[in-house]
């Protein structure tokens, strides 16, 4: 039990939680917390357990809102932001149509297409799919992306501090 406690002591557990907030928030997700956790120096596994786990937070509560009162908030957001809502709603719709459930998994898992568990809590919510399932895909989606965006993230700067000698 020493050693997870160890884990979560002092300054390791405030970088924790600022990955664990900035995954949480739209837009951000996991890409966004495990860049910030590169930058904070965690380690990868807590960054992929701690951004996994905050981006996915938000979706039981988005899979289980009220759709009238879910499509008054996306009017507000397409608005505000209409690039950056627009276009990753027609990508998840698409994928929604040709392939089912394992459409919202490839739309999530992929993680550099702008379409997070936010937006496909969303449109799977509005377009009225399985509640059950699309919380599965979203979860095994956010999984997959989180691992690939570690991989990457973790990769790249351990090639680079191997290529200078850091």
């Amino acid at each position: 039990m020493a050693p997870i406690a160890s884990l979560f002591s002092g300054i390791a557990s405030s970088r924790i939680v600022e990955v664990f907030v900035a995954s949480v928030l739209p837009f951000v997700e996991n890409k966004g917390a495990i860049l910030l956790a590169a930058s904070l120096k965690l380690k990868w596994y807590l960054a992929f357990l701690a951004s996994s786990v905050g981006a996915y937070l938000p979706v039981p509560f988005l899979l289980k809102a009220k759709p009238k009162k879910l499509t008054a908030h996306v009017r507000s957001a397409s608005r505000m932001l209409p690039g950056s809502v627009a276009k990753p709603r027609a990508f998840i719709r698409k994928c929604l149509r040709k392939y089912g459930h394992w459409g919202i998994f490839l739309a999530v898992s992929v993680p550099f297409t702008g379409v997070g568990c936010w937006l496909s809590a969303i449109v799977a919510n509005l377009a009225g799919i399985n509640k059950r399932y699309s919380a599965l895909a979203i979860l095994l989606g956010t999984l997959v992306s989180s691992l690939i965006t570690t991989l990457a993230v973790y990769g790249l700067i351990s090639g680079v501090s191997y290529l200078f000698g850091l």
